[in-house]
C-alpha cells in the first residue's frame, strides 16, 4: 500500500489567514513528506469555499512539484465545472513539469454555489463530465488532430500539441461518494478514488464498483485510492485532543455544503466527533491506526491519503504525527 499526503486542509484555511504563509507552510510539510518515505500528495478543488479561503490545486501542485521529485501528484478538478480542453492541457503541464507524475482526480461535483457560479445546470453534470473525460483521453493518446461532436463540448481537427510525459496518458482516479457514481466509475473502467463514507459504505460500494466494471467488460482495477481523516499520537486520548476541534470544524463546514448528502444513507456531518468518526475517521495510537489501515488494505486498497491536518491547525502536530506514522506504521506494510 502506497501512502500519500493529503494538502487539502493546509491549502483550505479560515478567512483572514495569511496564505502565503500556507503555501510556505505546506512546502515545510511536503519536504518533510518526502524525507519519510510517502509516495504521493493529494489536493483537492472547491470555489466560492466560505467560511474558508482555499488556493486552487494546479497552480500549488506545480510549485510543490520542485519539493517533491519522484511523488505522484494528485490533482482534483470539479470537471463539470470546467472545459475539456484545458484540464487536458493544464495537467499535461503539470505532468512535464514534474517529469511524468501528474494524476487526474475528477469529480462531478455537489455545490449549487459552484454550478451556479459557473453556470452549469445541476442535471448537465453527468453528461458533461462523461464528455469530458472523452475530450481529456483523446487530446492526451491521438497522435492525429481531435474531432468530437458531444450535446455539451464539439472539437473541429483540434491539434494535439501538448503531450503529457507519461504515456499513454496520465492515471486518472475518479472521485465518487453515490452508488449511481461508484457504478459509473466502475463501468467507464476508471479507478476510484474512494472519499468520505464510512468504512462500512466503503465494503458495500467496492462491491458494486468491482460488479460495474466486470459486467462492463473491464478487468480488475489495479488502483484502488482512499482518502482518509488521520492522526496517531502515543495515546488516543491525545490524539482525539489534538484533531477533534479541527476535524469537527472541517465537517460542519462540510454539513452547512451539503457535502453529507451526496453520500448514500449518511448521518449528519453536523454529528458529535465521537458519531461522526466511527468508521470513519482513522485517529488513535499507533496499535489501532495501524489496525484499521490494515482493514482497508485487506479490502484491496493499493493506495491511502492520509488528511493529517485540517483548516487552522498549526504545523508542528502534524509534522509530529507525521513522523510517527513512517517510523512506527509505514513498516507494519512492508
Amino acid at each position: 500500500m502506497k501512502f500519500g499526503l493529503s494538502l487539502t486542509g493546509m491549502l483550505q484555511q479560515p478567512a483572514g489567514t495569511d496564505m502565503a504563509g500556507a503555501v510556505e507552510d505546506a512546502t515545510g510539510l511536503v519536504r518533510l513528506a518526502r524525507e519519510l518515505g510517502f509516495s504521493w500528495l493529494y489536493a483537492g478543488q472547491h470555489f466560492l469555499s466560505h467560511p474558508y479561503q482555499m488556493l486552487q490545486p494546479l497552480p500549488v501542485m506545480a510549485r510543490l512539484a520542485a519539493e517533491a521529485p519522484g511523488l505522484d501528484l494528485v490533482t482534483t478538478a470539479v470537471l463539470p465545472l470546467h472545459h475539456p480542453v484545458e484540464v487536458a492541457e493544464q495537467v499535461a503541464t503539470l505532468d512535464v513539469v514534474s517529469g511524468g507524475h501528474a494524476v487526474l482526480a475528477p469529480a462531478l461535483g455537489y455545490r449549487d454555489e459552484e454550478n451556479d457560479a459557473f453556470g452549469v445546470p445541476r442535471r448537465d453534470r453527468v453528461g458533461r463530465m462523461t464528455e469530458a473525460l472523452e475530450v481529456i483521453d483523446l487530446l492526451w493518446r491521438s497522435e492525429s488532430p481531435v474531432t468530437y461532436e458531444g450535446a455539451h463540448f464539439q472539437l473541429r481537427e483540434a491539434p494535439t500539441s501538448l503531450r503529457p510525459v507519461r504515456q499513454p496518458s496520465p492515471p486518472v482516479w475518479i472521485a465518487a461518494s453515490s452508488d449511481a457514481a461508484v457504478r459509473r466509475t466502475g463501468r467507464l473502467g476508471y479507478p476510484w478514488l474512494i472519499n468520505h463514507a464510512d468504512y462500512p459504505t466503503i465494503e458495500r460500494q467496492v462491491g458494486l464498483y468491482r460488479e460495474a466494471r466486470a459486467e462492463a467488460g473491464h478487468p480488475a482495477a489495479t488502483d484502488l485510492p482512499v482518502l482518509r481523516e488521520f492522526f496517531v499520537a502515543e495515546s488516543t486520548e491525545e490524539a482525539v485532543r489534538i484533531a477533534q476541534p479541527f476535524v469537527s470544524g472541517k465537517y460542519e463546514t462540510y454539513a452547512q455544503w451539503g457535502q453529507d448528502q451526496a453520500l448514500e444513507g449518511e448521518r449528519s456531518f453536523a454529528s458529535e466527533f465521537a458519531a461522526l468518526s466511527q468508521e470513519r475517521f482513522i485517529v488513535g495510537n499507533v496499535e489501532q491506526v495501524t489496525a484499521d489501515l490494515k482493514r482497508y488494505e485487506a479490502l484491496g486498497v493499493t493506495h491511502i491519503g492520509l488528511r493529517m491536518r485540517w483548516a487552522g491547525m498549526p504545523t508542528e502536530p502534524t509534522a509530529t504525527a507525521m513522523r510517527l506514522t513512517a517510523e512506527r506504521v509505514f513498516p507494519a506494510f512492508g
